[in-house]
Parts: C-alpha cells; structure tokens; sequence
C-alpha cells in the first residue's frame, strides 16, 4: 500500500509540476508576446527550451528548503499527498480565474497544512517557512528595484554615462556572486550566465553606437530592444525553469525519504528500490576566527586502509591528523610512500592539481531519522541532538567542532545540516521535474498572459528587457540562496519598477491591489484546503 501511495505521490508531483508550467509560463513570456517580439507559439516554445535548459544549471537549494518545510520524521506520505492535491486545486482555480498566484507559495502552504492536520503546529520549521513568507514581499520589491535601476540606466541618452553605469552593475554583480558562492552553494556555471547576461547588454550598446551612431532613430532603438528581450526573456525563462522544477523535487525527494524512513524502522515493508534511494550529504556550518561563515562539508576516502578527507583546501590524513595538502597545495615532505598518493600516481593524476586529487574522495552520504543524523553505508549514528556519536568510525574528523562533551561548540555557532543534491537522488527526479515544466509551458497559460502582459502597465520593448533582466537577475540570485522565491511576484514587481520610472501613476494599482490579495490569500487558503483533504483521506487511510 505505501508503496502505491508512493507512485501516486511521484505522479502527481509531475503532474502539478505540469500545471507550473503553463500556470506561470505567462511570467516568461508575458512581455515578449504583448511587445510582438514573438508570437505566441513562438514564445511558448522558446520560455519551454529555457525551461528545460536549467537542468543544468540549477542544483536544489530551493528543493531541500520546500522538502525541510516541516520535519520529515514525524509525518506520512498522506501529508505530501494531501499538500500536492491542494496545491493542484489552487493552481488550477487560479489558472481558470487568469490570476497569476505563486506555484511556490502554494506548495509550502499545502504541504503545511496537511502536515499541520497530521501533527499539530510543532512539526513547521519555522526558520524554513519564514524565508518564503518574507520573500512574499522582498521578492516584488528586489525585482521592482532592480528593474527600476536598469530602465533608469538604459533610458539614460548619454551613451557613456549609460556604458558606464552596465560596466559597474556588472562587475558589482559577478564580484558579489563569486565572494558569496562558498556560503551559497552557487554554481561556477552561474556566475557566468550572470557575467555574461550583463555584458551582453554592455558589448550590444557598444556595437550599436559604433554602427548607427548618430543616425540613431526611435525605430531603430526600438527594434534594437526587441532583439534583446529575447536574452532577457530566455534568461527568466531559465530562472523560472530552475526555481519552480527544484519545489517539485523537494517533494518528490522527501517522499521518497518518508518512505525509507518507514522501511529502516519496519514500519513499511519491503525494500526502497534503488530508482527511489534518496541520501543526502552533511556539513558543519560555523563561524570562523574572522567572523566568516564557513562550511565544513567532508568527503572521505579510504587507500589501503589508510583514510583521508578533506577540509575545505586541505586534505588531511585521519589517522595522523597531518595534512598532505594545504591550501590547494601538496605540502612538501610529505612521505611520498602514503597510500593517498601512490593511488593518485596509480591513476595518472596530477600530484600539484588539488581539485583532481579532491575528487578521489567520496562525499559523506546521511540520513536523518528524528534529531539523529546517520551514515548512510554503516547506519551508524554521527550526530545525535547536536551531540558527536564518539564510536563512530569518522568521528576524528568533526573534533574541531564539539567540545569536550562532544557537543557542537556553541562559541563557532556550529550547526549540522544535511541536503540533497542532485548527486544524492536518482537522475530521474531532476531531469523528469524539467521536462515537465518545458511541457507545461508549451501548453501555454493565455488567462494570465494577459493580465500580465497588458493589465498591469502597457510595456514597451526597451520596459519589457528591463523587467526581463531583473526578474532573472533576482531569480537567479535569490534561488542560489535556498529560497523559494515566487516567479510570479518577481516579474509583477518587475514590471511595475519598470512602469514606477514614467510615473506612478501608469501602474495600475486597482489590478495590481487584487493580485496583491491573491498572493496574500494564497498560503493560507492552500493550507486550509489540504488539511480537509486529509482529514477525507484519513477517513478512507
């Protein structure tokens, strides 16, 4: 029977992220329809190809915040089922009615109040629902901001003053994503979509000064930002793509975990089939001697008995506790007979290249049943209630962050976290999340492409690039942060900074006042709905 359950969840998630896709496909193309960039069908399938290109550049920072939203332990696959079945339900009332809610938000306030009906309010993770709760309202106002700055600094005539102002965003922008990525998890690949995004509008001002000059007219410019909005639409197509496909994986993924929860404590019988394993890995976040956020995410090897890890630029020996290379680099005099090396030597790999030797070791696969967080090979307990299990095999490793006791230092702020990532659940899961979202936007969403593209405030297509470029700059950002932040407010408030720079009163506050209530609704309503839908299938469970 749970097992059942299981396929029926698996399916319906692929379902709803179906509906996603044609539910918000208006916020990707939206403005490249109304500015007659592309016509519909075009549109659709150009947002669809960008959907679905994410796959590769998105990890699942959304995903493990929507899959911790309440604690995993303590509830059954009925809640997940209940919270997706509500969530549906609004997504498709909403579609019908063309009012553009949040996907997101409507998930978190499903799976909330299912899992609410199911155990009382102490099951919410208060830390993890607040962030989509804040983001109800930073989320329109960092888009409108940034829109706001970019339309500012495009419609500004002096080409130089307007060069100059893309070249700092630019560099402020790639510098901030680079000093952060460590904290943020974020993605090589990302800070040069971002780089690149940016100095595509820089390198395409230059080209056109340089060939139309000062024969410069109306229509040229204006043919000019029609060109580019397909960037800009294909960029928040991209970010619609990785924020919303990573919501559906965090349910499919904690599904998966609930029901192997229930096979590891003879709960559920059978097997979790290995298409269905999902681990996660573990890591020590603390504050450093400067003040600095740091991560301690181990990955451990074994050679010849012998069994090294690394530490951040380090790696260490276990058993010695002496490092054989240190920051980045092989220290010398280092015994060259050490089994660590001899392997590496073994497989043709670089001596002085550290990310080769690095990815030797083997990083740290957990789960987490209640407050204990196991090793996934051995079942071996590691941290019990924030305390270092001493007989575990690695427990060397974490010495520096617990005392005495044992316990996480509280004066480094030490704190375990575990998270999946696409290298812990099987293929499947994230590569079918985003071919149903590109599915789902090839079907289309015309109600609410309307009201996104036209109601608000009549976009032009120099308006409808700048809108574009900040929903996904803001999409791409906040998304590497772990947020699950709603596309449908980021590109509203996009495009109301971009209307907000004629005058405020060209946007239209009566529609954007309704949608504003339909946002605010959209959590609430979505929790009361799936705690009476679980309550229907208690009866029947």
């Amino acid at each position: 029977m749970e097992f059942a359950l299981l396929i029926i969840i698996i399916v319906v998630a692929m379902g709803f992220d179906l509906v996603n896709g044609f539910h918000d496909a208006a916020n990707s193309i939206a403005t490249v329809v109304s500015t007659k960039v592309l016509s519909p069908t075009q549109a659709v399938i150009w947002a669809a190809i960008f959907n679905f290109a994410a796959y590769w550049v998105f990890d699942m920072s959304v995903g493990n915040t929507v899959a911790k939203t309440v604690d995993n332990s303590v509830i059954d696959l009925w809640v997940i089922l209940s919270g997706l079945l509500a969530a549906t339900v609004w997504n498709l009332l909403t579609w019908w009615l063309g009012i553009p809610s949040s996907s997101s938000h409507t998930l978190i306030g499903g799976f909330a109040g299912a899992a609410v009906a199911h155990a009382g309010f102490d099951v919410l993770k208060l830390e993890e629902i607040t962030k989509p709760l804040m983001f109800i309202v930073l989320a329109p106002i960092i888009g409108g901001v940034i829109s706001f700055i970019i339309t500012l600094m495009t419609i500004q005539r002096n080409f130089f003053i307007k060069l100059s102002c893309y070249i700092l965003l630019t560099l402020f922008t790639v510098y901030m994503t680079w000093a952060y990525k460590d904290i943020f998890d974020i993605k090589p690949i990302m800070i040069w979509i971002i780089g690149v995004l940016l100095s595509s509008f820089v390198l395409i001002f230059i080209i056109f000064e340089l060939v139309v000059g000062k024969n410069n007219t109306a229509m040229k410019e204006g043919n000019l930002y029609k060109k580019l909005q397909l960037l800009s639409s294909a960029a928040f197509s991209l970010g619609h793509g990785g924020a919303d496909s990573q919501k559906v994986m965090g349910i499919i993924c904690a599904a998966c975990i609930v029901y192997a929860n229930g096979v590891r404590r003879g709960e559920v019988k059978g097997n979790v089939p290995s298409l269905l394993q999902v681990t996660e890995v573990l890591q020590v976040k603390y504050t450093n001697d400067e003040g600095k956020i740091k991560k301690f995410k181990p990955a451990i090897g074994i050679f010849d008995k012998d069994t090294v890890y690394v530490d951040g630029k380090k790696i260490i020996d276990l058993s010695t506790q002496q490092n054989i290379y240190e920051d980045e680099k092989l220290i010398a005099g280092v015994n060259p007979s050490n089994p660590f090396l001899l392997h590496l030597k073994k497989e043709n790999i670089d001596l002085s290249n550290f990310d080769k030797a690095a990815k030797e070791l083997t990083t740290l696969h957990v789960y987490t049943d209640k407050k204990d967080v196991h090793d996934n090979d051995t079942k071996e307990v590691i941290f019990k209630d924030k305390h270092l299990n001493p007989a575990y095999r690695y427990a060397k490793i974490f010495a520096k962050y617990v005392d005495e006791k044992g316990k996480l230092k509280e004066d480094i702020k030490a704190k375990v976290e575990t998270k999946v990532t696409n290298k812990t659940m099987p293929i499947w899961i994230a590569f079918g999340c985003y071919l149903m979202i590109g599915l789902g936007t090839l079907m289309g969403g015309w109600k609410i492409v309307k009201t996104m593209g036209t109601k608000i405030t009549k976009v032009t297509p120099l308006e409808g690039v700048c809108s574009e470029t900040a929903g996904a700059l803001t999409l791409f950002t906040v998304s590497q942060m772990g947020v699950p932040v709603s596309t449908t407010h980021t590109i509203t408030g996009s495009i109301i900074g971009v209307g907000a720079t004629k005058r405020l009163s060209a946007v239209r506050w009566g529609v954007t006042i309704n949608l504003i209530w339909a946002w605010i609704l959209t959590i609430p309503v979505s929790a009361l709905v799936a705690a009476i839908i679980y309550y229907i299938l208690s009866i029947f469970n």
